[in-house]
């Protein structure tokens, strides 16, 4: 279990499918709250604030789940302190984040319930069955949430310090990536980071690139996508190279 502070509010936690089989745990009982992945995440929670001092006590938190491939797992952890700044369109596939009454400790349940809602929201492979009986209203929601859980699976995100890891991880990934796939840099003026962006054509070709996930896992960050965050890429962001970043990058 590998966490990384990413700031003074957020956390990533890195779970390999060597850390689940040491605790015995499969990735997908991380969705259903056992308490062997409740204990998890209480280590995980208190591992934090030992090594960084993150505590998440009294404050709400946002909890997002990123699948890096069939076996590992990065939870980010954020600290939330006007959760009405965040974006309504994000909170369709995070855990929905309330101000709380009373204390919200590390591995409680309120707190544990929102990571278990992150993966079990979070980016799906799978579009989920029409939902019935209301007519089409529910029709129409159920196919919104289907339509975003795709695009979030079918996109991804990674950050990167700088060019020279950006260069590194596009000569690894790019022999591996797929012609039909999208792959654009952009660059952050206020961050001073490298964004890479990757639009697979459909959930099969995300499953055949695994190997290209994992080799820009090893020198960048993941971060969840959404459309919303797409657009803040192309408005604000410099577009460094907006097509075949990879393959441009790996023949410098």
């Amino acid at each position: 279990m590998k966490i990384e502070r990413l700031n003074d509010n957020q956390i990533r936690c890195t779970l390999t499918g060597e850390d689940l089989a040491k605790r015995n745990i499969r990735l997908s009982e991380l969705a259903y709250g056992s308490d062997k992945a409740r204990r998890l995440f209480s280590d995980m929670m208190q591992q934090a604030a030992v090594q960084f001092g993150f505590s998440a006590d009294n404050i709400p938190l946002m909890i997002e789940a990123i699948p890096l491939n069939s076996e590992s797992i990065v939870l980010v952890v954020t600290k939330v302190e006007d959760p009405e700044e965040l974006d309504t369109r994000f909170s369709n596939f995070a855990p929905s984040v309330e101000k709380e009454a009373g204390g919200d400790d590390a591995g409680s349940p309120s707190t544990f319930e929102r990571l278990m809602d992150a993966i079990r929201q979070g980016p799906a492979e799978a579009e989920p069955e029409a939902r019935g009986g209301a007519g089409g209203n529910d029709e129409a929601a159920g196919k919104g949430l289907a339509d975003l859980r795709r695009y979030i699976f079918t996109h991804r995100l990674f950050s990167f310090e700088n060019m020279n890891d950006v260069i590194a991880a596009a000569r690894l990934a790019s022999p591996d990536l797929g012609p039909d796939t999208h792959c654009a840099l952009y660059f952050s003026e206020t961050a001073g980071r490298y964004h890479l962006v990757l639009a697979f054509p459909d959930p099969d070709a995300v499953k055949k690139h695994q190997n290209v996930l994992a080799c820009l896992s090893e020198y960048g960050a993941p971060e969840v996508m959404s459309f919303a965050r797409e657009l803040h890429l192309q408005e604000h962001e410099r577009a460094v190279c907006p097509e075949n970043a990879l393959a441009t990058l790996a023949a410098l």
